[in-house]
């Protein structure tokens, strides 16, 4: 034990020396959490502007608005403003002199006075994002007024409405508040277990294939340190590392679900100072896997520079969970806690989304974090004993 605390703090000695790849290490939660707080700002700031536009009436203009009388009278009593225009509505849209107009043909009145299906054109830009709201709106009072008119139709013949619409979808969403706000949070596991993968990724290279370039590694060998209490020194170095990490970023988390409004959203993020602990507690387990296996890729490695290269393909492992579960959002099985990362993407989410969370749950991804970093470390440990890689033949 003393031995590997003597190579700890040997290695964390250099890391102090090395105070900028250190502040960049630091700064890495703060970009993260910049991101996340950013985002949620932007959500908030798209929905007020939301809540605003639909505040204001909507304004149609309208082709032939005496063609369809009732169905003017049936946009103007849902507010919106109906405006008529000339028989140019569908150039002055295409010149981006009016965002959108609804066409009602010359021979509607008569069609609809004998039954006729009549077709009316609705322009509009589709590539003017600003308008969709307000063009989702119109479309669906336009429907719903054709639904009422079927229904008087069906109704004046002794036809009852419901022989056409057999079956009826009532929408009964049993989302509690917490889960629909972490729609907002979806890519916050993400960015937790990318930051235990990239917190200690340059150290990790310096540490070891750093030094089998300078080749001082035979230097280091010949010690009365063996080569497992080398490695083991030099990961606590890493791990301890990326937990610093995490612990910052973890509590600037904490800062930002304190003081970020929610509620301006209409969701209610309940994420508690012990959801957050056991958040860290996982994440823990994530530094485990992550950085051993940055000490076995860098082992391989012939210099800083292609450690780095190898470790930066590092950053799509925690990545695979994400796309899985973007592209299969029902699939889940038990088996999946017993994966790698997918694991602890799972129990995170479950945390913060307040579901129920087993303490065996943590006993799983700990236990395969632990089988793998120690697995990684001894395999590590061996490669040191081959001389093409303390000599930098291989």
């Amino acid at each position: 034990m003393h031995k590997i605390w003597v190579v700890f703090t040997k290695e964390w000695r250099d890391a102090l020396r090395d105070k900028k790849s250190l502040r960049m290490t630091l700064l890495m939660p703060v970009y993260f959490v910049g991101i996340f707080v950013a985002s949620t700002l932007f959500a908030i700031h798209m929905g007020n502007q939301s809540r605003a536009t639909t505040t204001e009436p909507i304004k149609l203009s309208v082709v032939g608005a005496e063609q369809l009388p009732a169905l003017i009278d049936w946009l103007r009593e849902r507010g919106v403003d109906v405006q008529s225009v000339g028989e140019d509505a569908y150039q002055q849209v295409e010149q981006a002199k009016l965002d959108y107009a609804l066409i009602i043909p010359e021979d509607a009145a008569e069609k609809f006075a004998i039954g006729e299906s009549v077709e009316l054109a609705l322009v509009f830009d589709m590539t003017n994002s600003k308008v969709h709201g307000s063009l989702s709106f119109v479309r669906q009072q336009i429907w719903s007024w054709n639904a009422r008119m079927g229904s008087l139709r069906l109704l004046a013949r002794g036809i009852s409405p419901a022989i056409v619409n057999p079956v009826s979808v009532r929408d009964l969403n049993i989302a509690s508040d917490e889960k629909m706000g972490f729609f907002v949070m979806l890519s916050l596991p993400t960015l937790l277990i990318l930051t235990a993968f990239m917190s200690s990724v340059g150290f990790s290279a310096d540490m070891v294939a750093g030094e089998r370039e300078r080749r001082s590694l035979e230097s280091l060998l010949i010690t009365p340190v063996t080569s497992g209490s080398l490695v083991l020194g030099k990961w606590l170095n890493a791990f301890s590392i990326t937990v610093l990490v995490l612990l910052v970023e973890v509590f600037l988390f904490a800062l930002a679900f304190h003081f970020l409004p929610f509620n301006d959203l209409g969701l209610r993020v309940n994420v508690t100072p012990l959801d957050l602990a056991l958040v860290l507690l996982v994440l823990i387990s994530v530094a485990f896997v992550a950085t051993g296996l940055q000490f076995l890729v860098s082992i391989f490695a012939r210099s800083f520079k292609d450690a780095q290269t190898y470790m930066g393909l590092m950053v799509f492992i925690p990545m695979v969970p994400l796309f899985y579960s973007m592209f299969n959002p029902s699939a889940y099985a038990d088996w999946f806690r017993w994966v790698p990362i997918l694991g602890q993407q799972i129990l995170i989410k479950d945390l913060l989304l307040g579901g129920r969370v087993q303490v065996a749950q943590f006993g799983q991804v700990w236990l395969v974090a632990l089988v793998l970093a120690i697995g990684m470390l001894l395999l590590t440990a061996r490669q040191l004993r081959k001389p093409g890689i303390v000599y930098g033949a291989a």
